[in-house]
């Protein structure tokens, strides 16, 4: 949809908060149970999926539901939503997106690179305002013209807006989240020739980062596979600044298409095929704490089947470190013909919502990129939206 490699720049998918157990939902890909701790048994997913679109009434600033934003002219997607004031128990938030900007003779290109990141205001976590404030263009050689796929995170009063470009993943810092100064030099940055791995030196793209609680930060991000396929990986840093990559393998891979695909029965008929058989990407971290108190890490994903159908995954696991488990059936987009992909998730008291890029519609001339909204538990009463 962009023109680019999905470890460049990421799709999104809108996903609301889940109510029910992974257990419930169907669950494992890789393994036969996931994690247990006593009574806790499987991971947790309160508030973590599945995700319902958003209903008209509950979507303000006179957005028409699903989409939180709908640009056709900047074509403003790939969501990255935080709590302005880090409080849970307020829904002020701020949405940073790539977006395409264009000469004013130029006509609106949705297939072309994005070369901005623009920010949008939500008094209620959702219903973007119409007004943006551009906060970041390409100016570095090794950026190549583009600034996509942000993930920003509040650390420390700051504003640390991660983004990928041409040469690999850049940070950029506000004290405000007006004007950002940006390093000069990519954070993460393709590894030597040689030292490769299974990453096989191919740029990284796509990051996702979250802050743990010990104040270190955990990136994961996407390296393009062999042919179209993509892998997730991670990398932990101290200070956001250097980066070390975690393990010898990807953090998330494509979970393969099942004997009857891979026997040569025609590209999306296979029975049970895994709906990210073919391509995982997009990753987006969000911490969450069980009932009991352990500390979980839930990664929000774009999965793609043999068919180029897309849809937004969910895998998790107890602790900060360790495999991640991925749930078998997708959280959002399962039945959809609209390509969702780059989650971006804000958790409230109650319920949380997902923001995720796909196309605006399924008719002629609305195959650009859109944000679409969503809302877990699916009975979730949302307060009030903005005018």
């Amino acid at each position: 949809m962009h023109g680019l490699s999905p470890p460049l720049v990421r799709g999104s998918v809108a996903v609301p908060a889940l109510s029910l157990s992974l257990a419930s939902l169907a669950l494992l890909a890789s393994c036969a149970t996931l994690p247990s701790d006593g009574d806790e048994g499987s991971l947790p997913s309160a508030l973590a999926g599945p995700f319902r679109e958003i209903d008209q009434e509950e979507l303000g600033n006179s957005r028409a539901a699903p989409h939180a934003m709908d640009d056709d002219e900047r074509f403003a997607r790939d969501a990255s939503v935080i709590d302005l004031d880090g409080d849970p128990s307020t829904l002020a938030a701020a949405g940073f997106f790539a977006a395409t900007l264009r000469p004013e003779d130029a006509p609106p290109d949705p297939v072309a690179p994005p070369n901005a990141i623009v920010r949008h205001d939500a008094a209620d976590g959702r219903s973007f305002g119409r007004a943006a404030v551009t906060v970041l263009t390409p100016e570095l050689p090794w950026e190549g013209g583009v600034v996509a796929a942000p993930s920003a995170l509040l650390v420390d009063g700051e504003i640390w807006l991660y983004y990928a470009a041409e040469g690999g993943i850049g940070l950029a810092r506000s004290a405000g989240g007006g004007a950002f100064a940006r390093e000069p030099a990519p954070v993460l940055a393709p590894l030597a020739s040689g030292d490769g791995g299974w990453e096989r030196g191919a740029t990284p793209g796509s990051p996702g980062v979250v802050r743990l609680p010990d104040g270190s930060l955990r990136m994961f991000y996407v390296v393009a596979g062999d042919g179209d396929a993509s892998l997730v990986g991670e990398a932990r840093s101290d200070d956001g600044l250097a980066w070390e990559r975690v393990g010898d393998g990807p953090a998330l891979a494509p979970a393969g298409a099942p004997a009857r695909a891979r026997a040569g029965a025609p590209a999306g008929e296979g029975e049970g095929e895994p709906f990210d058989s073919a391509a995982v990407f997009d990753p987006a971290p969000v911490l969450a704490v069980s009932a009991t108190g352990r500390p979980i890490l839930r990664v929000y994903y774009a999965g793609r089947d043999s068919a180029g159908r897309s849809a937004i995954g969910l895998a998790a696991r107890f602790g900060h470190d360790g495999a991640l488990q991925r749930a078998v059936a997708p959280v959002f987009g399962a039945s959809s013909a609209l390509a969702p992909r780059a989650p971006s998730v804000a958790a409230y008291p109650g319920f949380s919502l997902l923001f995720v890029t796909q196309a605006a519609g399924a008719r002629e001339g609305q195959g650009y990129p859109a944000v679409a909204a969503g809302v877990a538990p699916a009975d979730a009463a949302l307060p009030p939206p903005a005018p």
